[in-house]
Order: structure tokens, then sequence, then C-alpha cells
């Protein structure tokens, strides 16, 4: 893809299948949504969950971006991971607002904001891209 069907192609609702590495060594593969500004990659979660842990001890993660019908265009990669607090959701709230129907959306918002702990966002710096479009 050139810069601007990558652009175009990550601005969609695509889930990005992250990949971190557990403590025993083993991949650990987890669906998530995520926003993308050009550079970094950010995805949010909780202290508390798997992945965050995961890059706790190995601060790097693999992913993968793909359309399930055709013509298949995706973005693969990987990169180092950096960890920043997100106390009030902010980064959930707006990936909520961009992943669900707006009737929905501040709902789900709220559900996880309770059930969940406070927020933190994984912040990944591609060291390696690679994209296709499938045409």
């Amino acid at each position: 893809m050139n810069v601007e069907q990558l652009r175009q192609f990550l601005a969609k609702p695509h889930l990005m299948d992250i990949a971190t590495i557990t403590p025993e060594g083993y991949p650990h593969v987890t669906p998530v949504w995520f926003d993308y500004d050009g550079e970094v990659f950010r995805v949010s979660t909780t202290r508390g969950r798997r992945k965050a842990r995961n890059i706790a001890q190995s601060p790097r993660a693999g992913f993968s971006i793909a359309e399930h019908t055709l013509p298949y265009a995706a973005v693969i990669g990987y990169g180092d991971v950096g960890v920043e607090d997100d106390p009030g959701g902010s980064l959930l709230q707006r990936l909520a607002r961009r992943y669900l129907p707006p009737e929905k959306a501040d709902e789900y918002f709220q559900e996880l904001m309770v059930a969940g702990g406070p927020r933190i966002i994984l912040r990944i710096k591609p060291r390696w891209l690679l994209s296709w479009t499938g045409e």
C-alpha cells in the first residue's frame, strides 16, 4: 500500500490481532480495537489483562490487521511498546465511538470503566511494517 492507501485502510474499524509473549515464552494473541496516528498504534486495556502483564515483562508486540473479505488487504508488523496511564479512559471512549453504533458506544464505555479498573494505553511503535491491498 502507498501512504494514502495505508492511512485509509487503518482509518477503518478493523480489529488488530496483537501478539505478546507470556512469561513461559508462548505467544498470546488477542483481537483488540486500535487507533493509529501515522506513527504509533494505540490500544486501550487495563494493567491486569494478560497482554498488559506480558508487555510489562517484554515490551514488544507483533500485530496483524486484515480484512476478512476479498480482496484481503492487510497490515502486519512488530514493534516496541510503551505504556501510559489513561485513568479517564479517553482512548477507550474514542474507540467505542469508532467501533460501535452510536446508541451503544457510551453505555459500553461506562460498563468497561466500571468493571475493568483503571485504563492504560499500549503504544506500539512499529519497527517493521508490511502492507498489501490484495488487488
